[in-house]
């Protein structure tokens, strides 16, 4: 009874395996996609070339880690700067494109906090620069520069003055790199066709 069984079962199987060969024989294999021409190559090329992180954000990455920092900033230029201290922390995301940084401290005796992210463009071979904090509901964009012999990072940018509504104040921000365990960025401000440094601050990786 078993065999029977074990022999019927054999010959619907082989059945099966049959009928449904000439259905398999009949689906179309996908088709191989056309050649690209040399106009699609070239801007494929460009393409690769524009997304592929080279070595502008290797520069970045260097500043990846934990720091501390110190800053001053000059409320009024006749009197002496006010002192705080902080910390930062740099990440290279998007697979090492940007840098992201969070940062954290006081300011006026409140809690702040910050974000930034820092982008070197293939395409227009430029540093950019966005920023936002929680003692405000804007976004700064800057646009920037690295001047190798200082190592040196430039960024220009124009920010809404919070305190004089409708008045726009031109920023330049540097960012040296003292060594790989130091940076600092120094901030001015140009207001009625003056520039002043109106913040400093001073990095220290952590050890």
């Amino acid at each position: 009874m078993r065999a029977l069984r074990l022999t019927c079962s054999l010959i619907v199987l082989g059945l099966a395996a049959s009928l449904a060969a000439p259905a398999l024989a009949q689906e179309k294999k996908p088709a191989a996609a056309p050649p690209m021409s040399k106009e699609q190559q070239a801007q494929m090329d460009a393409m690769m070339k524009a997304m592929t992180p080279g070595v502008p954000h290797k520069r970045l990455g260097e500043l990846a880690g934990e720091w501390t920092f110190t800053s001053r900033m000059w409320m009024d230029p006749s009197a002496p700067p006010s002192e705080t201290s902080g910390s930062s922390t740099y990440r290279l995301i998007m697979g090492g494109r940007y840098l992201q940084g969070d940062h954290r401290g006081a300011f006026m005796g409140m809690p702040f906090e910050g974000m930034s992210i820092t982008a070197f463009d293939n395409v227009s071979q430029k540093y950019y620069a966005s920023w936002i904090d929680n003692m405000s509901t804007g976004l700064m964009f800057s646009t920037g520069s690295y001047d190798s012999a200082k190592r040196a990072y430039t960024y220009l940018s124009d920010m809404d003055d919070p305190m004089q509504l409708g008045t726009r104040v031109k920023v330049r921000e540097v960012f040296t790199i003292v060594d790989a365990n130091t940076h600092r960025m120094d901030w001015y401000q140009t207001q009625g066709g003056k520039e002043t440094k109106t913040m400093e601050f001073v990095y220290t990786r952590k050890k």
